[in-house]
């Protein structure tokens, strides 16, 4: 059964609200009575449901203690819409600075830019740091009040660092376009940005600042790329050739390679073709071979090895290359992967995801004093390319010893600061994004790592564990992985993955990565608890195990045995491969089932590896990789052995390769 899809990456990444703020005075902080402690449950309640009224009602009561700005927060955000300005200013004249204050802030500035009510915009700009949000930098320079007075970023870059949906920087293009702020070629470089991207419909609204015949063109351009193409190059209907027609000839190409790859492909290897100057058939070879790696077709590394032959000096862009890696791995292409890898930017080669499948392809071409040090350097047992490093070096993971624990005077110093005590609040609450926006505000006002570590343990004493692995991963050399890695509710989690055949291990990988064991926790999309399980899937699963007929979704033991009988169900589907499982388990079994028909991994033992390093969405592709990874750890704590991190990534049973050799190369 399909999932929608989630939140990626819940329990390592900061929650999206969090922001750049003014420093809070650390300070103990009083206890709430139990009567408040009934007012603020009732207040977070009600805005959970969106209900602003219990918390509007708290307010008076709770406006003086460590909760009050949140709770001022919870009696306006939900009614934004209507919101006045002096109701804002009251709020922040209560509370000038925090976390909850500077997401009201934030978000008040949208909602402003969007009323276009400019002078309120600038006051409430004015009032503290300059959000780093690309929509509000553009609300600010089209704000006449702010754009007047302020060192602002020109027109033209906010529009190239936005997305081609952001209305405000969209609105910002079209009013300094009517202006002369922004050039012709811009605009078509924009254009040709937004056609790249697949948003043709996005790119039409820019059609009345392009010269009349083609602002008369572009709409049938778009509406019918392949047809437009054969029009022009028709000479009974093509006219004279001019700067715009040839722009125009471009935009086409790049809609035709978006959505029909083949087609472009074609025209482009036609006489016709043949006569385009080298750079833009490489451009649109690339993109056809891009379009067509995200769809597993394996004429992509063929195509974009025509590009890379057409012109060797073209450089396309980050996404392009790294498809250009996944296309040559699917087809086998050794050099191919080291072309794409050369050609990436500096900061792109230096992920170690990329430095592994240059070192991998160099192995496989007997290159292996070369592969053997990249391998060597990366090798590591917390991540993804590391636990591969190992696997080729033929090394089992090997935990380190543990950091010694953090002093308890420390941690009980933390324990009593106000931004702790809000977040270990908000945790309890259940609100667990504004947790970890506070959590974060606290974890940045930190000195060295012995603090973190401190937090971390002084959260993992109240049992906020999503804070905890948070935590971990600031501490470098992962010198706090007892504490990201913990595994709470063990016994339950046991019991469920014996009672449906799972290996532990991995049930725990995949719930760190879906819920870090914060209990109760809710997706935007509804999935439940623990392990994010949505409430239709529950309901089918319990339509398959009558024994389950009075498992509760909301509560733990009862999610866990719900998504571990779902869990089983796919990895059977999936004849026990862990790749394809993980990737089911948050995609659905039926995207796993397509990306299968049209691309059937061969059976070597790194060919899992190699699937999932190809996963078309991103989210999916980042889930499979941290699972697993996290699976391999959980395996050396449970079973106390050096497991093979390779193992964990078979798709059926095959001998392993050799491990990397200093005197001979492997066999590809």
């Amino acid at each position: 059964m399909p999932r929608p899809r989630r939140l990626p990456n819940i329990a390592l990444c900061a929650a999206a609200a969090v922001v750049a703020l003014l420093p809070l005075a650390a300070h103990a902080v009083a206890d709430l009575t139990p009567a408040q402690e009934q007012l603020l449950r009732q207040a977070a309640r009600g805005f959970a449901n969106k209900d602003y009224l219990p918390a509007a009602s708290a307010l008076p009561e709770l406006g003086q203690t460590y909760m009050g700005s949140w709770v001022g927060y919870w009696a306006l955000q939900p009614r934004l819409s209507t919101l006045t300005q002096a109701q804002y200013e009251r709020y922040a004249r209560q509370f000038p600075s925090g976390v909850a204050p500077e997401l009201l802030r934030r978000q008040w500035l949208l909602q402003l830019g969007k009323r276009q009510d400019w002078t309120a915009f600038a006051q409430v700009y004015r009032q503290g740091p300059a959000p780093q949000l690309i929509s509000l930098r553009c609300y600010a320079a089209s704000d006449p009040l702010l754009s007047s007075e302020m060192d602002l970023v020109p027109p033209l870059l906010l529009w190239r660092a936005a997305s081609p949906t952001d209305q405000a920087c969209n609105g910002l293009a079209k009013a300094a376009l009517a202006t002369g702020q922004i050039s012709q070629t811009a605009l078509w470089e924009q254009l040709q940005r937004f056609f790249r991207q697949g948003f043709f419909q996005q790119a039409l609204q820019f059609a009345p600042f392009l010269p009349a015949p083609a602002a008369r063109s572009l709409p049938r351009l778009v509406q019918n790329p392949g047809a437009w193409i054969e029009g022009r190059i028709d000479p009974a209907s093509s006219g004279a050739e001019t700067p715009e027609t040839r722009e125009l000839m471009r935009l086409a190409l790049l809609q035709l390679a978006y959505q029909q790859p083949e087609r472009a492909v074609a025209w482009i290897s036609s006489s016709q073709g043949r006569e385009l100057p080298a750079a833009l058939r490489a451009e649109i070879l690339y993109q056809s071979a891009w379009s067509a790696a995200r769809q597993l077709r394996m004429e992509a590394a063929t195509w974009y090895a025509q590009a890379y032959r057409i012109d060797p000096s073209y450089r396309p862009d980050e996404e392009v290359s790294a498809w250009m890696l996944r296309a040559a791995l699917r087809a086998r292409d050794w050099p191919l992967v080291e072309r794409a890898y050369a050609l990436m930017p500096t900061a792109q080669r230096e992920r170690g995801e990329w430095q592994f499948w240059n070192a991998f392809a160099q192995w496989q071409q007997g290159q292996v004093d070369r592969a053997r040090a990249t391998f060597t350097r990366l090798a590591s047992p917390w991540d993804y390319a590391g636990q591969l490093s190992l696997a080729a070096l033929g090394r089992p993971l090997r935990l380190p010893s543990s950091a010694p624990d953090p002093a308890p005077q420390s941690s009980a110093t933390l324990a009593s600061q106000g931004d702790f005590r809000r977040a270990i609040t908000l945790y309890r609450l259940g609100l667990y994004f504004d947790a970890l926006a506070e959590w974060q505000h606290l974890l940045d006002s930190l000195p060295n790592s012995g603090d973190v570590r401190a937090a971390a343990s002084a959260a993992a004493d109240r049992q906020a564990w999503l804070l905890v692995i948070n935590a971990s991963t600031r501490v470098r050399n992962d010198g706090d992985w007892r504490q990201g890695f913990v595994l709470p509710f063990r016994r339950a989690i046991l019991a469920a993955a014996r009672d449906n055949g799972l290996d532990p291990a991995f049930v725990a990988g995949l719930i760190r990565q879906e819920s870090g064991f914060a209990p109760g926790i809710a997706s935007s999309a509804g999935a439940q608890g623990l392990m994010q399980v949505m409430p239709a899937t529950a309901a089918w699963i319990k339509s398959r195990r009558p024994m389950l007929a009075a498992a509760d979704l909301h509560s733990d033991t009862g999610n866990l045995e719900i998504g571990s009988a779902y869990l089983a169900h796919v990895l059977e589907r999936f004849q026990g491969a862990l790749p394809l499982a993980a990737a089911a388990y948050n995609a659905g079994p039926g995207a796993v089932a397509r990306w299968l028909q049209r691309w059937n991994p061969q059976a070597d033992p790194w060919s899992g590896a190699i699937f999932a390093a190809n996963i078309p969405y991103r989210q999916t592709r980042d889930y499979v990789q941290a699972v697993l990874s996290n699976t391999a750890i959980y395996s050396a704590l449970l079973d106390g052995k050096e497991p093979d991190p390779l193992a964990l990534w078979q798709l059926q049973d095959s001998s392993g390769l050799e491990p990397v050799a200093a005197t001979a190369a492997p066999q590809p």
